[in-house]
Order: structure tokens, then C-alpha cells, then sequence
């Protein structure tokens, strides 16, 4: 039972452990360690107090700091304490070094006898001192959003993600189709879910769309890195709706578990529609909605302790609606171009005249693709303007004029600047040649 008691405490040193080390770069700042400490305490973590005193408890004790009070973790070990400062050295130097081979090291260089170090001994002793190869994964792991996190309120954060769905035969072709989920981190309800024919960046749109019609706009989007999500229209939308935007590291997917989980059970409908699969894709989408609210937004949640609906629609936080003008404007299409020398662009085959002040300069087309006959320019200095389809008339345009400003020349600066530098050099020159003939005659 000692035993027993004892892995346990070193199981929550460990998770102690896991907590902290963000905070053992030696190259924070005041400012930034204050700054992690909040992100741990809001992202589901313990308070900035708690962790406070597992730093403090950590540099004075060591790793057996770190393990509950009323554990008795002063075991007596074999191994000298010179040889386990020996061992964390050769572990520090290499983290992904084994047990196995700092023995081998050590007993190579003569500090050891051979046979005297086993390995679970040293690496029980290892893991006292928080140098356990678990340990040494989370040290050179820079971030610390693998901490499982929950925002307090609904519309805070909302995750996105997209999912492969039923392969259909649409007009008569098989046509695979494709999953575009939010989900609201805080209450895991599904604010808008649809399976589209294609997985282009305007299923995302139309997603995005759909949900903050129906439960108002977060604050915060958070998405991974597919092409679909990072593109101009998801920036100039975010920005224009007030939504801070935020992508998953690479290599990092631990902060989309939420999503990700519920992927796990859109295979459950993904398995029972492939016994009849739907002939159209309204039908899938309506089936999925049927599915979605009886199987999944009605059905208490294990980490809620109730449904998402009932989570979302009792949450204290008000829904945050758009001006309709701004919601208009938010979900026009986007797309980047380039002036040419005559102050025109070329757009979806028609051509439009922005005039030669912008000839050569890169900007933003905002349109409607019902209606591409008007458009909307936008660029960084300047109010955005509308531009029609060009007319061929019968004039050509106007040649540009130089800005208009008084200058005259009296005479050149080149010759003058020449003839400068010449009589310079050749003033030089002559006293070179004088000092020579001095040199010459005292000799």
C-alpha cells in the first residue's frame, strides 16, 4: 500500500510538473511569465496562486517538492548523489539519451563500477529529480496549450474543422462530399454543421455564414492550418466583424480535441447512412440535422453534466448580433489584383477602369458573384470605391501628367560636380609632383 501511495504522489508531482514547466525558461521576462500564468489558470489550469507555489515549492525542493504533503517520498537509494548529478548532466546534454546509455557512459569514463548502477535504480532517481524521459518531452515542448482548456462562455471561441462525408451519386456521377463543422468551445454545441460537393473556401463561407445568423459571432475563430481557413476573405471578415482569428500551431493538434471528438461521433451517422445512402445532398443534410439534434445536442454531455443545447441556451453570456449592413459587406468574396499600365484590371473575363493613379499597384476586389457587372475596390489608403465594366470608346485615355512644381535649372549639376572633383584631383596631382622634384634635389 506505501508503494502504491508512493506512485501516486510522484504521478502528481509529475502533473505538477507538466504545470510549471513553461515557467522554467530561463529567457522569460517578468511580463511574459505573468502572461503564461494566466493562460494556465484560464485555460482550465489552477489558479495563478496555485502555481505560484508549485514554482516556489519546485526551486527550493526540487522535483519532491512538487508531491502532496503527507507523502513520504525520502526513500533511502544506493546511488550517491555525485553520480545522479552525473546522470541529469548526460541527460541534459542529450535529452533523448537512455538509461541505458548514461550508464554505459559512466561506467566507460570510470565514475561507475560496472554492474553497480541498475537501470530501474537510476531511473527511479532520475525521475525524483524531474529528469524522467516524459519529463524531458514536455521541457523542450515550447508551448503550453496541451493543457486541457474550456472558455467560460459561449460565442468566446469557436472551433472549425472539416470532415470527409458519404461518397453520393449526384447527376448520375459518384461524387464524394465534405463535412464543414463549428462547434462553441464552452458548451460543445454544434453552431452550424452542412456537407458540401466540394471542400473550396466557400463552404467555409457559407458555414460561417449560416452560424452567425443563427447564434450571433464569437470572438474568437480558431482553426487549423488548411488552405481553406487562411485566405484573404477569412481575414477581411474577421477583421470587419470584430473576430479575432487564430490558427493551430503545425504538428500541434491538441487544442482541436473538442472538434476532434465530436468527428469521432459524426462516425456513427457516417456508418448508419452507408446503409442507404441518400440520392441527393439536401436529403444527407437534412437527415444529418435530424441526426445531429436527437443523437447529439439533446444527449447529456459526460463534461458538461447536461445537453450542449440546454448548455448554450442557459449560458449568461448576451448573443452578440451584426448590423446587417456589416454582414453584407463581411461576406462579399475578396480576391487580390493587380493594375495594369492603363489603370485596368481583368476580372472573371470583363475588364474595368480604376484610372492610372493606381497603375501598378496591388488591390483588393470585393463583389457579389451573382453580379460582377459593379465592384468594389478597397486599398490601404484610400475609402473603398466602386469601378464598372469598361467601355471601348472611341478616344484613347489621357496621357498622365508629371505632378506640376516649380523647378528651373540654371545650369548642370553633373558638369559642375565634375568639374569640381577634376580640379581637385589634379590640385593633387601638381603637389605630388612638387614634393618629388624636393625630394629629388636635397638627394
Amino acid at each position: 500500500m506505501e508503494m502504491k501511495d508512493e506512485k501516486k504522489a510522484k504521478q502528481i508531482a509529475e502533473e505538477r510538473m507538466a504545470i510549471i514547466a513553461p515557467l522554467l525558461n530561463p529567457g522569460l521576462d517578468t511580463a511574459e511569465i505573468r502572461h503564461i500564468r494566466q493562460q494556465i489558470a484560464e485555460n482550465g489550469g489552477p489558479s495563478e496562486r496555485t502555481v505560484d507555489r508549485y514554482l516556489k515549492r519546485y526551486l527550493q525542493e526540487g522535483f519532491n517538492g512538487l508531491m502532496p504533503e503527507g507523502k513520504n517520498p525520502n526513500a533511502v537509494y544506493k546511488i550517491p548523489e555525485s553520480l545522479v548529478e552525473e546522470a541529469i548532466h548526460l541527460r541534459r546534454e542529450l535529452p533523448s539519451r537512455s538509461v541505458a546509455s548514461i550508464i554505459q557512459i559512466l561506467e566507460l569514463e570510470g565514475k561507475a563500477e560496472k554492474g553497480f548502477l541498475k537501470k530501474s535504480t537510476l531511473q527511479d532517481a532520475l525521475q525524483r529529480k524531474g529528469y524522467s524521459a516524459s519529463m524531458m518531452k514536455i521541457y523542450q515542448d515550447k508551448g503550453y496549450a496541451s493543457q486541457r482548456f474550456s472558455r467560460k462562455h459561449r460565442n468566446d471561441l469557436w472551433q472549425g474543422d472539416i470532415k470527409y462525408g458519404p461518397v453520393l451519386k449526384l447527376n448520375g456521377t459518384p461524387t464524394q462530399t465534405y463535412l464543414s463543422l463549428l462547434i462553441d468551445d464552452c458548451t460543445r454545441f454544434p453552431v452550424h454543421g452542412e456537407f458540401y460537393a466540394n471542400m473550396k473556401e466557400d463552404i467555409v463561407e457559407d458555414t460561417l455564414h449560416k452560424a452567425i445568423l443563427k447564434v450571433g459571432a464569437p470572438r474568437r475563430l480558431f482553426f487549423d492550418n488548411g488552405s481553406q481557413y487562411r485566405t484573404r476573405w477569412m481575414n477581411r471578415a474577421c477583421m470587419l466583424l470584430g473576430i479575432r482569428l487564430i490558427y493551430s500551431r503545425p504538428t500541434h493538434p491538441q487544442g482541436k480535441g473538442k472538434i476532434e471528438r465530436l468527428n469521432g461521433t459524426v462516425n456513427q451517422f457516417l456508418e448508419e447512412i452507408s446503409l442507404k445512402p441518400p440520392e441527393s445532398l439536401q436529403a444527407l443534410n437534412e437527415r444529418f440535422q435530424a441526426w445531429l439534434n436527437e443523437c447529439y445536442t439533446t444527449v447529456e454531455h459526460s463534461a458538461l453534466g447536461t445537453s450542449p443545447e440546454v448548455a448554450f441556451k442557459s449560458d449568461s453570456m448576451p448573443l452578440r448580433f451584426v448590423d446587417t449592413d456589416v454582414m453584407a459587406r463581411a461576406f462579399l468574396r475578396c480576391e487580390p489584383r493587380k493594375v495594369d499600365k492603363s489603370g485596368c484590371i481583368s476580372f472573371k473575363g470583363k475588364s474595368y477602369d480604376l484610372t492610372v493613379r493606381f497603375a501598378g499597384r496591388t488591390v483588393d476586389v470585393v463583389y457579389d458573384p451573382a453580379n460582377t457587372d459593379i465592384l468594389t475596390i478597397e486599398t490601404n489608403d484610400c475609402a473603398p470605391f466602386q469601378v464598372m465594366e469598361r467601355k471601348i470608346g472611341e478616344h484613347t485615355a489621357a496621357r498622365p501628367q508629371m505632378p506640376k512644381a516649380e523647378v528651373t535649372a540654371e545650369n548642370s549639376r553633373l558638369l559642375d560636380a565634375a568639374e569640381k572633383a577634376y580640379r581637385a584631383k589634379t590640385i593633387e596631382r601638381q603637389r605630388s609632383i612638387s614634393y618629388s622634384s624636393e625630394v629629388r634635389k636635397e638627394a
